[in-house]
C-alpha cells in the first residue's frame, strides 16, 4: 500500500477532532458564559530529513486552546445575574473539589443557602471558601462582588454585608480547559483574587461562539474529510493497477 494514504489517515483524524470542536462549540452557542474551543491547526513535518531527501510530509495537530474574548452582554434585569466587565473570571468549587474560574454569572442562593450559579457550582468569595447567605428579604451585589442582605428580623432598609465574590482579571501562569469544562491553570496552581474587574448587576454574558463561523468552519472540515477520502481511493487504484501490471506475464 502507497505510504501516502497514510498521510491522508492522519490529517482525517486531526480533521475530525476539529469537527468534534466545531459540534462542541455549536452545542453551546446559547450557554451562559462559554467561552469557545479552538480547532487545532494543520502544520507538516518532512519524513526522513535525516537521509537528505524530503519524499514525503506528515500532518501535525498545534496545541489548540479556547478563546477568552468576553460574550455578549444580555440585561435580565436580575439582581443575582452578575456579568464581567472586560476580562476576567469568577472563582467556583465544581464536584470534583477542584477550584476553577468561570465566566458563568446565573447566580443564586440554593435551598441551603449556598451561592452558586445555574450549575449549581458554589461560587467562592476572596478567602477562596463557598459562600453561605443567610436567610433574608433582598440580596443584591455591588459592582466590587460585595454581596448585602437585608436580614429577615432587622428593620426594613438595614443592610449587612455578607461577603464579597471573588474575581481575577488573569493568571501569569498559562490557562486552559480541564476535562470537566472549567477553565485552570495548565500547571494545576490557583490564581490569587485581585478583584480588579468592575460587575455589572442584571446583565448575564452569553457565549462568545459565533454560529455563522462554526457552521463554516464545519462545511470546510467535511470537504477536506472528503477530499482526503478522494485521495485514499485513488491512491488504492493507483496501487491496484501497478501490482496487476506487476503480474503481467513476460
Amino acid at each position: 500500500m502507497d505510504k501516502s494514504i497514510y498521510t491522508a489517515l492522519n490529517s482525517m483524524q486531526i480533521l475530525r477532532i476539529n469537527q468534534s470542536v466545531t459540534s462542541q462549540n455549536l452545542a453551546n452557542s446559547n450557554a451562559t458564559g462559554f467561552q469557545k474551543d479552538l480547532s487545532a491547526n494543520f502544520s507538516s513535518v518532512y519524513l526522513d530529513r535525516d537521509k537528505g531527501i524530503d519524499p514525503r510530509v506528515f500532518a501535525i495537530q498545534d496545541a489548540s486552546g479556547f478563546d477568552n474574548a468576553p460574550g455578549p452582554k444580555n440585561e435580565t434585569g436580575a439582581k443575582l445575574d452578575i456579568a464581567i466587565d472586560g476580562e476576567g473570571y469568577f472563582f467556583v468549587k465544581p464536584d470534583n473539589g477542584k477550584i476553577a474560574l468561570s465566566r458563568r454569572g446565573d447566580f443564586k442562593v440554593s435551598a441551603n443557602g449556598t451561592f452558586i450559579d445555574g450549575t449549581g457550582t458554589p461560587a467562592l468569595n476572596i478567602d477562596l471558601e463557598v459562600i453561605t447567605i443567610p436567610p433574608h428579604r433582598n440580596i443584591t451585589v455591588a459592582d466590587d462582588g460585595t454581596i448585602e442582605i437585608e436580614p429577615l428580623n432587622a428593620p426594613e432598609g438595614e443592610k449587612v454585608k455578607i461577603s464579597q465574590l471573588a474575581t481575577v482579571s488573569g493568571s501569569e501562569v498559562p490557562l486552559a480547559k480541564s476535562e470537566d469544562g472549567y477553565v485552570r491553570t495548565v500547571n494545576g496552581t490557583v490564581p490569587e483574587p485581585d478583584n480588579k474587574m468592575r460587575l455589572l448587576s442584571g446583565f448575564l454574558e452569553g457565549s462568545n461562539v459565533k454560529t455563522v463561523d462554526e457552521l463554516v468552519s464545519n462545511l470546510e472540515n467535511s470537504r477536506s474529510y472528503e477530499i482526503n477520502v478522494k485521495f485514499i481511493t485513488t491512491a488504492k487504484e493507483i496501487d491496484e493497477a501497478t501490482a496487476s501490471l506487476m503480474r503481467m506475464p513476460n
